[in-house]
């Protein structure tokens, strides 16, 4: 049976159009599955910049050894469970999984859903509750090329998905039994930062997270809670403020206690078993605080 639905090119809404078979494409960032992986993915990421020999790619594996990745199969397949488990809940839906910055790649993902599927109008979703234009819609850039080389072939790109109830619901519940009868507890919840050049959506982006991270404080009855940013680059004016700034604001108020809440991820990573369970935690433990970082982004 065919139905009419609106669809969304690029960053327009245009005409209805019929469509005969619809599918689903899942979209997710990758992981690295052994070290080899390592530059190659680190390449992709820093867009065919190859990390040195050195200091960098002896820093990265020992990120990733600290979490246990190369032999930790949770972590190495998390996307891909992640999409399995959606797709239980459309099983007669033709569908893909594919990475930015590992196989199959998001055109891969594509061609597989029409020349497999037969699909005529796909659906993209990423695995990123909140859009900024330099992240969801880098994804957004490469699904838009891919689909423009099947003709008729047209799309519909959910942008964002952090309004869901069943996303607030999570965050809820989870954080409420990390403060559960902990008393004096600041609360830190965070998320991948951007650069502030030419803003970027930047407002919207600070808006959504302040919105969500609000409704779940309000629910939870937090009196010290604050919006963090992490994993910003070296280099450049980024989203602010960071981890660590908010870490010296959560001791200067003279909490005993400091929950992380990486609301911003939905996987757990290197950035937030690392970077928030590691470096975090040191910084907590060194101010003479405690830290709970159990919250993880692992939906």
């Amino acid at each position: 049976m065919s139905m009419n639905v609106v669809v969304s090119c690029g960053l327009k809404r245009v005409k209805l159009v019929k469509v005969e078979k619809k599918g689903l494409l899942f979209l997710s960032y990758g992981s690295p599955s052994s070290k080899e992986d390592l530059v190659p993915y680190m390449t992709s990421i820093r867009h065919g910049r190859v990390p040195t020999e050195g200091g960098e790619i002896a820093n990265l594996t020992r990120r990733y050894d600290v979490i246990d990745q190369w032999s930790n199969l949770e972590l190495q397949k998390m996307a891909e469970n992640q999409y399995k488990t959606l797709m239980t809940l459309l099983p007669t839906m033709p569908s893909a999984i594919g990475y930015l910055h590992m196989k199959p790649s998001i055109a891969e993902a594509v061609d597989s859903l029409v020349h497999q599927g037969g699909v005529e109008h796909i659906i993209a979703i990423v695995t990123a509750p909140f859009f900024t234009s330099l992240g969801t819609g880098a994804y957004e850039k490469q699904v838009q090329a891919a689909i423009g080389k099947h003709g008729a072939v047209t799309f519909d790109f959910i942008r964002s998905w952090w309004d869901q109830p069943a996303f607030t619901e999570y965050w809820k519940k989870a954080v409420a039994d990390c403060v559960n009868a902990t008393k004096d507890i600041f609360v830190i919840f965070s998320a991948h930062s951007i650069p502030l050049i030419d803003n970027h959506g930047g407002d919207s982006y600070a808006f959504a997270l302040h919105e969500s991270a609000k409704e779940i404080a309000e629910h939870c009855k937090l009196s010290k809670r604050t919006v963090a940013w992490q994993s910003a680059a070296p280099h450049g004016q980024w989203l602010g403020p960071t981890v660590e700034e908010a870490i010296d604001q959560a001791l200067h108020t003279g909490a005993t206690h400091i929950a992380f809440v990486p609301f911003g991820f939905v996987s757990n990573h290197v950035e937030v078993l690392y970077d928030n369970d590691v470096e975090c935690k040191e910084l907590v433990e060194n101010g003479g605080r405690n830290v709970f970082a159990g919250t993880d982004a692992e939906l």
